[in-house]
């Protein structure tokens, strides 16, 4: 069986270069026989706008013979179906549990009552007041000044804190809502409403997934972090959402988390079960929720607690990235490179009529957001975020520049 065993971070890098000489895309391969993946992907800060990146002007190209890393195939297709009853046609993004317009109780939560804090409804697709493990932090305004829940006693009468596009908390009346509607900022989740699917059809996914990294004689992960199984990657969103529900739920033991599905197949019960260690295992699921999302969007600490919030397991991520590091110069390090091709303007008409193959590294080329440190540690949500958004900046590069390696 392979596996994503614990491998030394900053010493994988060490054999990125052999792995590219045998033409894997800027990572080391696993397999059977040594249990072990060296990976060399990245996060932390961010940029915008890419489109071939620095210094690769007109560069073109297609990344693994296709036509791009996201294939729109029949699973997008019934999911789309899936979520179209659902939607409004006001507002898409929007579950008709949460905003300002809520036309249902929030699940399991009730109707407005004593024990629901009116401002998580409003605050559930809103920019607000975390901590860095993302919990939302609880206040009420008392005399146009802020106060902070004091950690102890019943909450009833504090509420989240809307955040402006600055990033400055909104007075909010003695209800909860914001005096002034107008600065709150929404949270777009785009193609990671895939999350609102019902269980069964991640549950599918996730068996999918399984059954392909359980039967594999080589697992690696492609430059942006997503897994490669025998040399094709995991590009399902549908499968990668379930990659990334299945680490954030699945406890550790002994420093591994054993991902496992269970299906039916010729009348038979079979498990496919896939391990990932600890180390490895928030780059592996900041990488999965990062192909689950729009391809040319960026992913913010909201969106990645709302997603986790919509599957119940909100206070799960929050534990697990309390202690989990995110650096990114120690994954996108200069080893880390893919091939693209160069134009040239030889005859000086402004129109690039050749093109060279240069290697280029990823780190140089990807410009990268910065998503705002909520305390500025190296861990915890924004750090998770950090990685799961520079993985998204990957992708879009690879899709847009790189060559079939």
């Amino acid at each position: 069986m392979t596996s994503l065993h614990g491998f030394n971070l900053k010493k994988s890098v060490i054999t990125v270069s052999l792995a590219l000489s045998l033409g894997i895309v800027g990572l080391p391969s696993v397999s059977t026989d040594n249990g072990f993946i060296a990976k060399a992907y990245a996060a932390e800060s961010k940029g915008q706008g890419k489109k071939g990146g620095k210094a690769t002007g007109g560069s073109t190209g297609a990344h693994g013979g296709k036509k791009g890393v996201y294939k729109r195939g029949a699973a997008d297709q019934s999911i789309d179906a899936i979520l179209s009853a659902e939607e409004s046609s006001e507002d898409s993004d929007r579950p008709a549990w949460a905003g300002k317009n809520a036309t249902a109780p929030k699940p399991g939560g009730g109707s407005k009552g004593s024990d629901t804090r009116k401002g998580d409804l409003f605050g559930d697709l809103y920019i607000i007041l975390r901590d860095d493990n993302g919990v939302p932090i609880l206040v009420k305004w008392v005399d146009g000044q802020q106060v902070i829940y004091p950690g102890s006693g019943s909450t009833e009468g504090w509420y989240v804190q809307p955040l402006d596009a600055s990033g400055n908390p909104i007075p909010l009346d003695a209800e909860g809502h914001p005096v002034d509607e107008s600065k709150v900022v929404e949270v777009e989740l785009g193609r990671l409403n895939i999350a609102r699917a019902p269980e069964k059809v991640l549950d599918h996914s996730l068996v999918e997934a399984l059954a392909k990294l359980s039967s594999a004689t080589v697992v690696t992960l492609d430059p942006a972090g997503r897994l490669v199984v025998d040399g094709v990657a995991i590009d399902s969103p549908l499968e990668n959402l379930a990659l990334f529900k299945a680490i954030v739920s699945t406890p550790a033991v002994d420093g591994i988390i054993t991902l496992t599905a269970t299906a039916t197949v010729d009348g038979k019960t079979v498990t496919y079960s896939f391990p990932i260690s600890l180390e490895q295992a928030g780059l592996v699921a900041a990488a999965a929720i990062a192909a689950a999302s729009d391809k040319t969007g960026t992913l913010t600490t909201d969106e990645v607690m709302y997603i986790a919030k919509f599957f119940g397991l909100d206070t799960q991520l929050s534990t697990f990235v309390s202690t989990w590091n995110y650096e990114r110069d120690d994954v996108y390090t200069d080893d880390l490179k893919v091939w693209i091709l160069e134009g040239v303007d030889t005859n000086g008409d402004g129109v690039f009529d050749v093109y060279y193959p240069k290697e280029v590294v990823i780190r140089d080329v990807v410009e990268f957001n910065t998503v705002t440190p909520i305390v500025d540690d190296g861990n915890g949500i924004d750090s998770f975020a950090q990685a799961a958004d520079d993985s998204v900046q990957v992708i879009e590069y690879v899709h847009d520049n790189a060559l079939d390696q």
